[in-house]
């Protein structure tokens, strides 16, 4: 028998951003560690037109508003800060078995330019409970710590 053991990772999406309608920036970011779609991170370094390394945030305020339908956890924006959203869309070979094909077993890579959207005050976006450092739950307020939301 083989034993597979696949490490979980946060699964993500821009709900309602600014960014997303032309609003704001969508910057590109070298990361300098692995990261999961819903970490934050801030815009370093100028490398090239429109591409920067990554900074760690040093402000960023959200509100956990709700838990969607499937099982991510609503945040809203209440204080941007520096911070940028990681959202990369995950592309997923069609021919691997449903356990291969989760979206939580995608993660960006040190070295991958990634997107990063800039935030407004207002904006929502879903994280899974891996993107957070503490338990998730309704109308607590998050910070950024390490690229994860910290509950408290």
């Amino acid at each position: 028998m083989i034993k597979y053991s696949i490490e979980k990772h946060a699964v993500a999406f821009p709900s309602k951003l600014v960014a997303q309608n032309g609003g704001e920036h969508i910057y590109n970011i070298t990361l300098t560690s692995d990261t999961d779609n819903g970490n934050l991170v801030a815009r370093g370094d100028f490398e090239d037109l429109d591409r920067y390394t990554e900074a760690a945030v040093t402000t960023f305020e959200g509100k956990i508003q709700k838990q969607a339908a499937n099982g991510n956890w609503y945040v809203e924006v209440v204080n941007p800060g520096d911070a940028l959203f990681v959202y990369m869309q995950a592309f997923i070979a069609e021919d691997w078995t449903n356990t291969w094909k989760k979206e939580s077993n995608f993660y960006n890579a040190k070295g991958d330019v990634v997107r990063g959207y800039a935030l407004h005050k207002g904006d929502v976006f879903e994280v899974s409970v891996e993107g957070f450092d503490g338990q998730p739950a309704e109308k607590a307020t998050v910070t950024c710590e390490n690229k994860k939301l910290k509950i408290g």
